[in-house]
């Protein structure tokens, strides 16, 4: 069983009752609440394994899907590993739950050793293999999928030591929601 951890941003509320009435007094006032501006955030919900090395986020808009590439592939690999197979049939079912309107991105990442050219066409490598392991299941016959190789791009740890390095080799699937 995998524990998850569950990271949640808690927005401070004004109580009601605390508001000046509205009047010409409190529009003189620059400190009113009737004069500060509204504000819209997009609430993302993030959701990792304890070892890190599997997370979902979601947001309005759209939901990815990460896995490291340990998790997926051997070193310096694009073959999916049987293990791996039963994560990505996991992933299948969801997005076919999900019915997306707009196609399914898959997303190969590397990190910063070895050649930047080598790392492009690993991460591209990779994030077909991941495509055309959907392609073949049966639920997203309807659905269209797209792999890009990013490489060394947007790292999402820092490259200067083998933790970081390893979260920054990963397989992103993005759905989007809307």
């Amino acid at each position: 069983m995998t524990t998850l951890r569950r990271l949640t941003l808690v927005l401070p509320l004004l109580a009601t009752s605390a508001l000046p009435l509205a009047g010409p007094a409190a529009a003189a006032d620059p400190r009113s609440p009737l004069n500060v501006e509204s504000r819209t955030y997009d609430l993302v919900s993030r959701v990792e394994n304890l070892a890190g090395t599997e997370r979902v986020s979601e947001s309005q808009t759209e939901t990815t899907y990460s896995l490291q590439a340990a998790v997926l592939f051997a070193k310096d690999s694009a073959d999916i590993s049987p293990q791996a197979k039963k994560k990505i049939d996991d992933i299948a079912q969801k997005i076919a739950q999900a019915n997306p309107s707009k196609t399914v991105e898959i997303r190969g990442y590397t990190d910063n050793l070895g050649s930047a050219q080598h790392g492009l066409e690993l991460s591209k490598d990779r994030a077909t293999a991941v495509k055309d392991l959907f392609a073949r299941s049966p639920s997203l016959t309807r659905i269209s999928f797209t792999a890009k190789g990013l490489g060394e791009a947007q790292p999402i740890a820092d490259n200067g030591n083998e933790a970081g390095r390893q979260k920054n080799r990963r397989v992103e699937i993005v759905v989007a929601t809307r």
